[in-house]
C-alpha cells in the first residue's frame, strides 16, 4: 500500500479460515500499504506484462495514517481537508494521497486512512510540512484547527509487495475495498508470502478480481502484519461469494484456505469507501 498520510492529524498508529475465504472475495496500507486507488472514472494501473522476462515492479514505501475525527466535527474535518490540508500537501509538492472512509458501512464511521507516497525517509529530517509552509498566526490557526477536529491518530510505514499483488486493469473504477490486516505468526512471513504468491493469487486472478494490493508494515506497527485490498467497484461484488469457492468449488476452497491457516495469527478486516474529493493524484500525460 502506498503511505499514508500527512495532515488528518499530526503523527506523534477471526479465524484465520473465515478471514481467507471473505477476503478472497471482497477484500488495506495503508498499500499498501498500501495502497493504489482510484475513484469513478480514473485510470487504474496498467495490467502487469506477461513477459516472463519483464523486469520486476520495485517495492514502494507508504505512510499510512488512521485518523479518527470526533463525531461531532467529522463534516467540518472534511472541509477542512478540502481547503486547508490538501491544498498545503500539493504546495508542499506531495504527488499523491489517496483517502479511504471507514464504517462504510462496516466499521467506525469516524475513522478515515491517508495514504501517501514516501520518495524518501529523508524528508522526515525536516520539520512537518505545516511548519515548513505556515508561520505565526497561519500555522497556530492550522495546528489549532486540526487538533480541535482529531480525536487520535496513528502513523505507519508500509512497503509495498507488487509480486504479491494485482494491479486493477487500465481503467477501472474502485469504488472500495475491503481491508484485511493479518497478522502471522513470527518467523513465518516467507511461508505467507509463498501461499499468497503461489497458491492464492493465481486464484484471484482466474476469479477475475477488480484488484489486489498487499502490503507489510515495517515502521510504526506489527512487524508481522499485512494488510491487502481487494478492490471492488459495487457492494454487489460481494454476493457473488467467496473468489475460492466460485473458481475451485467448495471442498477445494477448504484445501486451499488450509495451507494458509497455520501461517496466520490473526486477522481483522474493515469495509472502506474510496473518497475522490479528499484524494489526488498526477494528471496524466496527454
Amino acid at each position: 500500500m502506498q503511505h499514508i498520510g500527512a495532515f488528518g492529524g499530526e503523527a506523534d498508529e477471526t479465524h484465520p479460515l473465515g478471514f481467507l475465504v471473505a477476503a478472497a472475495a471482497v477484500c488495506a496500507v495503508f498499500g499498501g500499504p498500501l495502497v493504489r486507488a482510484q475513484g469513478g472514472g480514473r485510470t487504474g494501473q496498467a495490467k502487469p506484462a506477461q513477459n516472463a522476462q519483464a523486469p520486476a515492479a520495485p517495492r514502494l514505501w507508504y505512510s499510512v495514517n488512521v485518523v479518527t475525527v470526533k463525531r461531532e466535527t467529522a463534516a467540518e474535518w472534511r472541509e477542512f481537508q478540502k481547503s486547508q490540508s490538501i491544498p498545503l500537501q500539493q504546495r508542499g509538492g506531495m504527488k499523491m494521497r489517496d483517502t479511504w472512509a471507514s464504517g462504510a458501512p462496516f466499521g467506525d464511521g469516524s475513522t478515515f486512512v491517508l495514504v501517501t507516497e514516501i520518495e524518501k525517509f529523508a524528508d522526515y529530517d525536516q520539520p512537518p510540512l505545516p511548519q515548513r509552509l505556515l508561520t505565526g498566526e497561519a500555522l497556530r490557526t492550522y495546528q489549532g484547527t486540526n487538533q480541535r477536529l482529531v480525536a487520535s491518530n496513528r502513523m505507519y510505514a508500509v512497503q509495498s509487495r507488487p509480486e504479491l499483488s494485482i494491479p486493477p486493469a487500465a481503467g477501472a473504477t474502485i469504488m472500495g475495498a475491503i481491508l484485511t490486516e493479518t497478522t502471522v505468526v513470527n518467523g513465518h512471513a516467507d511461508q505467507y508470502e509463498a501461499y499468497l504468491k503461489n497458491d492464492l493469487v493465481p486464484v484471484l486472478k482466474k476469479g477475475n478480481v477488480l484488484g489486489y494490493d498487499v502490503g507489510r508494515t515495517v515502521f510504526g506497527g506489527n512487524a508481522n502484519e499485512y494488510h491487502t485490498l481487494q478492490y471492488f467497484d459495487s457492494y454487489a461484488d460481494i454476493d457473488k461469494g467467496p473468489v475460492p469457492v466460485r473458481v475451485l468449488g467448495p471442498a477445494g476452497a477448504q484445501t486451499l484456505l488450509a495451507k494458509g491457516t497455520s501461517h496466520i495469527a490473526s486477522v481483522n478486516r474493515t469495509v472502506l469507501r474510496y473518497v475522490p474529493e479528499l484524494s489526488f493524484r498526477p494528471r496524466p500525460m496527454t
